[in-house]
């Protein structure tokens, strides 16, 4: 069953996800352009920002000349994403759907960017779902988010639920199981945004369609 408890939909948890620390958010974003450099700028001018939050990463994207488009199950964030892209003068705009169930062509974007969502996902027929819908309505490149199964802080999360029994809401993913659930959508791993999988949690991969259209 998907899990929708972390949806920004209400105007308070939203508004706090503004709020992240700048060091933290430098360093995401950091992240994310040296993703986006791997790619052919030639062959990627359309990219779906999904989901956008509060638009961060979709106003990131405006900046770098990318056309932009922004989904966003939360009405919350995306009126919040809206305001942030019409204050900087883009005429992007960002709608609220589901990323399960997209209301987008085959191969409509020339990438997709899923950051910060796989990780809310247990259960592998959800990932399984959310992926294959990435991979839908991206006709060359998916560049995804993914909490390491090796971190220390997933180490620590697993030892404190086996002790406690506390759930785990930040669930990890070996890179091993990520390229085999895109491998079923026809994508292949491209590249890697270069951490280590043992000091840091969140890494990102590129994925790339294995025929491009």
């Amino acid at each position: 069953m998907q899990n929708y408890e972390r949806v920004k939909s209400d105007p308070v948890s939203a508004q706090l996800y503004t709020q992240r620390k700048p060091r933290k958010h430098q360093f995401e974003m950091q992240m994310v352009s040296e993703a986006f450099q791997m790619l052919p700028a030639t062959e990627v001018k359309t990219v779906l920002d999904a989901p956008c939050g509060v638009g961060r990463l979709s106003l990131w994207l405006a900046q770098k000349g990318v056309n932009v488009t922004a989904v966003d199950l939360g009405e919350s964030a995306v009126q919040l994403t809206n305001a942030l892209l019409r204050d900087q003068k883009f005429k992007e705009t960002a709608e609220s759907q589901d990323i399960f169930n997209m209301r987008f062509e085959d191969g409509e974007f020339d990438a997709s960017v899923c950051f910060r969502l796989l990780h809310h996902f247990q259960d592998s027929s959800d990932q399984q779902a959310l992926i294959a819908e990435l991979c839908r309505v991206s006709s060359q490149y998916v560049v995804i988010s993914y909490f390491s199964s090796y971190s220390v802080t997933s180490l620590r999360r697993r030892l404190r639920k086996a002790v406690t029994g506390r759930e785990v809401k930040q669930n990890p993913i070996s890179l091993s199981q990520l390229k085999d659930l895109f491998a079923a959508n026809e994508f292949r791993l491209f590249g890697t945004v270069k951490r280590s999988g043992f000091l840091h949690s969140l890494q990102l991969a590129v994925f790339e369609r294995r025929s491009k259209t």
